[in-house]
């Protein structure tokens, strides 16, 4: 009963938390949008990429390209598959799909409520979505295939180390997870530096979506964990 209690709490706690963030968010994003500062200080470490090596502009076009709309769905939808494999529950796919794409919506809606202008580094590059810049639909992609693969590799490594008195089975889950969470770091990190490295973002644009939309997929997480437990009582 403890544990349940618990865990709508926590379901509370986390949801409360994420909503303010996200109704912060859009004013932060307005605020960049009419600030000449801040938009000539973003635009000027933009310039500052753009003496970098071309080959780390075409690995970003390659992470482009694999990011965009088309992109994230089929990675999704291959995890999935693997998911399902792993856990032949198509309730558990179902959730972990959820938690995992939860964020998109957020997104797609402050893009079209603050309309920030893409910097001016994006003119000309064929790239160019033609959606408003802020916050970065590829960075916000990226953490939903994040999130999809620590998911996956969760679900693995409980299938592989399962519950019991062996205390060195739940040591090698959680190294087999914590290594799957600094790979899903290093993946958001990488996509966001490209959508900078191509100009075509401000990093403000990339660095909002890389924080708000994990802990919108946590919230979901915990949300769903909760009603799933008070489902038990």
């Amino acid at each position: 009963m403890h544990v349940k209690n618990g865990s709508v709490a926590r379901a509370a706690a986390v949801v409360t938390a994420t909503g303010i963030l996200c109704g912060i968010v859009p004013m932060i994003g307005a605020a960049l949008r009419n600030s000449a500062i801040a938009t000539m200080r973003e635009t000027n470490i933009l310039q500052a990429l753009a003496v970098l090596p071309e080959g780390l502009r075409d690995c970003s076009t390659v992470l482009a390209y694999l990011f965009s709309t088309v992109g994230c769905i089929a990675i999704v939808a291959a995890l999935a598959a693997v998911d399902s494999r792993i856990t032949g529950s198509r309730r558990v796919v179902i959730r972990d799909a959820i938690v995992s794409a939860a964020p998109i919506l957020y997104v797609i809606g402050v893009k079209w409520l603050v309309e920030r202008p893409r910097p001016i580094t994006s003119a000309g590059n064929g790239l160019l979505p033609d959606d408003p810049s802020f916050p970065s639909g590829h960075t916000a992609a990226a953490v939903i295939v994040s999130v999809m693969m620590i998911l996956t590799v969760r679900n693995f490594a409980r299938k592989c180390f399962p519950d019991g008195e062996d205390d060195g089975r739940a040591n090698r889950r959680r190294v087999f997870l914590s290594r799957a969470v600094i790979g899903a770091v290093a993946l958001v990190v990488a996509v966001a530096c490209s959508r900078l490295l191509l100009g075509l973002h401000y990093p403000t644009d990339v660095i909002i979506p890389a924080t708000i939309c994990p802990l919108i997929s946590y919230a979901v997480w915990c949300v769903w964990n909760a009603y799933e437990n008070a489902g038990e009582r």
